[in-house]
């Protein structure tokens, strides 16, 4: 089957949405697909070392207009990557964009649209769009993906989509290290690996490693995301690391004892704006699980669709108060069975989300439909 991708961001990038597009299209071609990314040359790199690609696929960057305005760009692509995608003549197309979807189905192309946030953050023609020409509906979209069932309920009920329309699918993780859990040590080495904006939770962990000073406290993202000032005289127990590649995480999580999720009252995205506490199915969760790691994490209602509490993570009731991590962290590492058997918990939890196993339903939906 020829499947073309659609994805107008920067290609490598350290972005959590760039790692899903990229992984989800190994994925695709894994399964024997012949798979074409089209992209935007805003980044330069080799995405196929870049994210340990192993199973190749088509990538094509188109020329990026940097004498634009970025909200001319964003319109420019939808046309250009669409004109370049004809002469592939693939069977269906995925992508993110709302206003490429629109141009797709224009055309009569069979689509896949992902849904991974509310239509509230969208430009305003695109809304106007959506509202008024009610495409969602087409006979030619094939399927809406949400990530979450807020995000799907969130569309049924305010645009109006048929619910046979749309099917949940949260993220996933390929990470695929042998699974492992070594005895506690009296000093927990304490992770967290993801974003660095303000809503992410640097500003906790900091305070954690000041009045936890038994613990050890590894942080790893992107330094030029951190907004909040940074005393030159951090913590002895803080190590604060710049981001790694995604093909490294996997080895660093496997290094922890446990993990950290420690959002603020709304999760932002880049640049700080935006609230997507309510739709969220964050990468580093899945990632997590595959670790075989146990979790710590705020106490968001979107994250119960995967996890359960004291099964496969601890939520922080008052997530807000560094107190209580602390309590909870202390409690947790007393517990050497329970971190043991809530590893074990997440490694199996962890097979249902793979990329492979969301790009197995996407084709199982396709064949469904052609019958």
């Amino acid at each position: 089957m020829k499947i073309c991708y659609l994805a107008n961001t920067a290609i490598p990038s350290t972005n959590a949405s760039a790692i899903q597009i990229v992984k989800m299209c190994e994925a695709f071609s894994e399964l024997k697909n012949q798979v074409t990314l089209i992209t935007t040359n805003a980044s330069n790199g080799n995405i196929f070392n870049f994210y340990e690609i192993k199973t190749k696929f088509n990538f094509k960057k188109l020329q990026y207009f940097t004498k634009f305005p970025l909200g001319i760009k964003f319109y420019l692509f939808s046309f250009l990557s669409i004109i370049e995608s004809l002469k592939l003549k693939p069977d269906f197309y995925i992508t993110r964009n709302f206003f490429t979807c629109f141009l797709l189905l224009l055309l009569k192309k069979k689509t896949i649209l992902e849904l991974h946030h509310s239509l509230n953050t969208e430009a305003r023609i695109v809304r106007f769009i959506v509202k008024n020409f009610n495409f969602l509906n087409s006979k030619y979209l094939i399927k809406l993906i949400a990530i979450t069932n807020y995000v799907k309920n969130d569309y049924i009920k305010n645009y109006h989509i048929n619910t046979n329309k749309i099917i949940v699918l949260p993220s996933g993780s390929s990470i695929k290290e042998n699974y492992n859990y070594p005895l506690n040590k009296k000093k927990l080495n304490i992770g967290y690996l993801g974003s660095l904006y303000k809503s992410r939770g640097l500003e906790l962990i900091m305070k954690l490693a000041k009045i936890d000073p038994k613990n050890n406290y590894y942080v790893y993202g992107n330094k030029k995301q951190i907004k909040i000032s940074i005393s030159k005289k951090i913590e002895k127990n803080l190590y604060l690391n710049d981001y790694v590649p995604y093909k490294k995480i996997s080895k660093i999580l496997l290094n922890m004892d446990l993990l950290l999720m420690p959002y603020t009252s709304s999760i932002t995205v880049a640049g700080d704006v935006g609230d997507i506490t309510r739709y969220t199915s964050p990468l580093k969760l899945f990632d997590y699980l595959s670790a075989g790691r146990p979790i710590i994490c705020s106490n968001f209602e979107v994250l119960k669709e995967i996890v359960d509490d004291n099964t496969n993570v601890i939520f922080v009731k008052n997530y807000q108060n560094v107190f209580a991590w602390k309590k909870e962290i202390t409690k947790l590492k007393n517990q050497s069975e329970k971190m043991k058997i809530i590893s074990k918990n997440n490694y199996e939890l962890s097979k249902k989300y793979s990329h492979r196993t969301r790009a197995l339903k996407i084709l199982d939906t396709l064949k469904q439909e052609s019958r």
